[in-house]
């Protein structure tokens, strides 16, 4: 066994080592699974879990679909029961059953303005029911609202690039990442795990594995940026690899980094990705920080991954 191959795994990050020469990178830049599940959709399918993690514009799209869908259904029963139930109303047709829509919306709110009030039995339970349901909708929506709100969520920002920079009279890959949120990340831990594609005794393609040794693999607290060293040594895996390996080769480099969020009080994770074509070689990183006229350190998160190519 040579000593590049002692730090060789395929069961370190759960990807199968068989591989297609189309395949998408595994993970996505933004931390996301490049994978499509084909299951039983109600046994995938989890309320709670998707509450939580949909868009913004999909969460409150659908509450106020659920909402507004709702008093239009109670709206046309009370309307079939008859407006003639409902004290107040007055009209006929459409204008009856607005003033029945506009009846439904203070039942399922609670908020009973007195104008409008059921009398008669059937619709005098078809209005508590609403209420109940009312009061139930909006106990379920403040929940999941709180539980967004609330939930953990590490923003850090990479760099678009990875780069092949000099480094200790030799090379080294290179990343950088920061905190793009306000907060404080502290006890930062990275764990950078390398991919590629090359045959087999066989002669098939086999994806390969291995975990890359990084200079600092922890830091206490992740104020500025950092730049993740992966020195290209004659021990390393990349060692034997040219710029145009990178992509021949399929090559996709998976990032793992933990760090504990003072803001919520717990330990949150963030993963990303680089495949070939983002991996720039002879490049060296800008320094995204600077100190201003009165002294103080600024982080400039918008220049993160600037970087110069060498000549």
């Amino acid at each position: 066994m040579s000593i590049r191959s002692r730090h060789l795994s395929k069961n370190d990050l759960g990807f199968d080592s068989r591989t297609e020469r189309n395949r998408k990178r595994s993970i996505n830049s933004d931390g996301s699974f490049n994978i499509k599940r084909k299951n039983n959709f109600w046994t995938e399918f989890h309320v709670y879990q998707w509450v939580i993690t949909c868009k913004w514009s999909t969460y409150w799209y659908t509450v106020l679909s659920i909402y507004v869908g709702a008093n239009f259904l109670f709206a046309s029963l009370y309307y079939l029961i008859g407006p003639e139930n409902i004290v107040g109303i007055e009209g006929e047709g459409i204008i009856a059953y607005w003033q029945c829509f506009f009846f439904s919306l203070q039942s399922f709110t609670t908020v009973g303005y007195g104008g409008l009030h059921p009398k008669g039995m059937l619709c005098n339970v078809l209005a508590g029911y609403e209420a109940f349901l009312g009061l139930m909708t909006f106990a379920l929506a403040t929940g999941s609202l709180y539980g967004r709100f609330s939930r953990p969520e590490a923003r850090i920002k990479y760099s678009p690039n990875a780069l092949i920079s000099p480094f200790k009279e030799g090379k080294a890959l290179m990343f950088m990442l920061c905190n793009n949120k306000k907060g404080t990340l502290v006890e930062a831990s990275a764990k950078v795990n390398f991919s590629w594609v090359e045959k087999d005794e066989n002669g098939n393609d086999t994806r390969r594995f291995a975990i890359l040794d990084l200079e600092i693999d922890r830091i206490s607290m992740l104020a500025l940026s950092w730049t993740l060293v992966h020195h290209i040594t004659e021990n390393s895996v990349l060692y034997d690899f040219t710029p145009e390996d990178y992509i021949k080769k399929d090559v996709e480099i998976y990032i793992l980094v933990s760090a504990y969020d003072d803001t919520f009080g717990q330990t949150v994770h963030s993963r990303s990705s680089y495949i070939g074509s983002e991996i720039i070689s002879n490049a060296k990183f800008r320094r995204p920080f600077f100190t201003d006229a009165n002294g103080n350190t600024v982080m400039d998160v918008l220049s993160l991954g600037d970087y110069d190519l060498l000549s």
